[in-house]
């Protein structure tokens, strides 16, 4: 296991640092600190969690000993909070991340996350950050579309993604564990 033994955890909308992914990790040893999307928080502009969230990655997490951890909307602000942070040093796990719109979806609406589209842009611009980032996604996830998660991510050099088949957005809890496990190994 690494020295490190803390976590920077962004859970996704209402998540919290003691849900599912922080329990495992504190089960795991490791000390469980970051940012819920509840509350105060949740309440701010979406430029102001970003700047709190670049500020905590900045001060915090400049090593490459660091590891953050995101999922869902928490995972979409981590990667909004790393487009103009060069060299970000620390390990990235994501868990299916809202990266822009859903996918269109009979009898389902789209849903277009602030900045939606912003990303996209960066990665057709080829200003993507080159970071170490892991994501797995559902292929039947109706938030993170895998084929707009596998335009975006194959843009990062040190980037592995994979698509989990017949998952939706909640990925199975044995296949979270054994992705942690794999992941802080």
């Amino acid at each position: 296991m690494q020295e490190n033994k803390k976590v920077y955890l962004l859970p996704g909308r209402k998540g919290k640092l003691d849900g599912f992914i922080g329990t495992l990790l504190l089960n795991m040893g490791y000390d469980v600190y970051g940012r819920e999307i509840d509350g105060a928080f949740e309440n701010l502009r979406i430029s102001k969690q970003i700047d709190i969230i670049q500020n905590d990655l900045k001060n915090n997490l400049w090593n490459k000993n660091s590891i953050v951890i995101g999922s869902s909307y928490g995972a979409y602000l981590f990667m909004h909070s790393i487009l103009d942070i060069k060299n970000f040093p620390a390990r990235v796990l994501l868990f299916s991340p809202v990266l822009g719109k859903s996918r269109v979806l009979a009898n389902r609406p789209i849903s277009y996350p602030p900045r939606g589209k912003k990303l996209l842009e960066y990665k057709n611009s080829n200003k993507l950050p080159q970071i170490d980032i892991e994501v797995h996604t559902g292929s039947d996830d109706p938030i993170c579309d895998p084929q707009l998660a596998e335009d975006i991510i194959s843009a990062i050099k040190n980037s592995k993604l994979k698509i989990v088949e017949g998952a939706s957005h909640q990925l199975e809890r044995d296949y979270i564990k054994a992705v942690l496990n794999n992941f802080l190994s």
